[in-house]
């Protein structure tokens, strides 16, 4: 995720894919009105640089918004290069208007759908699915047939405080796993919160390991960091991401 690294743009650009590549990373996930930006209108650009260094776009992040037309040129940018998974995140501080983002969810998805792509909801801090108390309002307000659901496991690990931090994601996953189709690997402690890499806090990602190899999950995983700055123990992000891309090779065996 280009987050870990502060999603660098322009001339840094490059030297980050590069990075991505040498520490054992097979495709890029980032922002499409930030990090994506530049590329939007000129995709093919994108898909070049991409295959310049053997790596792939393996799905988007976009902010909620009400007028569902601003999507369009981000669902085009996306078929462009072959790209299917979105990434739904509510700005920080959204209401808890459980019905109205419901509704919107299914919107997106819907609309999403006619470019082959399939939207999911995002979970994270401060947002209108922070808890697991929040998250299972909302899930009774989504159209499934439309969109589905992307635990992030940091966040989940973090926020669903109705149960100790060890289950939270892992429960969510057991639970709700028909509704669950793209996942994202981050960690969190109480020192380092979400700039941890994985396998380093308070989420048990060996039983998590143990259900996706169960399951059968065959989908994309984003890794993810949150930004770089406070990473641990003042590591840069290219080792963060090498410590977590060691640990699941080492523990998923992927």
């Amino acid at each position: 995720m280009h987050l870990t690294w502060g999603m660098p743009v322009g001339k840094d650009f490059i030297p980050w894919l590069r990075e991505v590549k040498e520490t054992g990373y097979e495709g890029i996930v980032s922002f499409a009105h930030s990090g994506l930006k530049s590329f939007i209108e000129q995709p093919q650009e994108l898909k070049r640089l991409l295959e310049n260094e053997g790596l792939v776009l393996a799905g988007v992040d976009v902010i909620l918004q009400e007028n569902i037309e601003l999507y369009k040129p981000v669902f085009e940018f996306m078929q462009a290069l072959d790209c299917h998974l979105l990434a739904c995140i509510d700005p920080a501080g959204t209401e808890k208007d459980y019905v109205k983002y419901g509704q919107l969810l299914s919107r997106i998805g819907e609309m999403a759908q006619e470019y082959d792509i399939n939207a999911h909801y995002h979970n994270h801090t401060d947002a209108v699915g922070e808890n697991l108390t929040d998250m299972e309002r909302l899930i009774k307000e989504i159209d499934f047939n439309h969109v589905s659901l992307m635990l992030d496991i940091g966040h989940a690990t973090k926020d669903f405080v109705e149960l100790p931090h060890r289950e939270r994601a892992v429960r969510f996953l057991e639970k709700y796993w028909d509704e669950i189709h793209y996942i994202e690997f981050k960690d969190w402690n109480s020192t380092t919160g979400l700039n941890t890499p994985v396998g380093e806090g308070e989420t048990d990602y060996l039983k998590i390991f143990d259900l996706i190899k169960n399951k059968g999950y065959s989908g994309w995983i984003t890794v993810e960091q949150n930004g770089n700055e406070g990473l641990s123990l003042d590591r840069s992000p290219r080792t963060c991401a090498q410590i977590s891309r060691d640990y699941i090779r080492t523990n998923l065996g992927i």
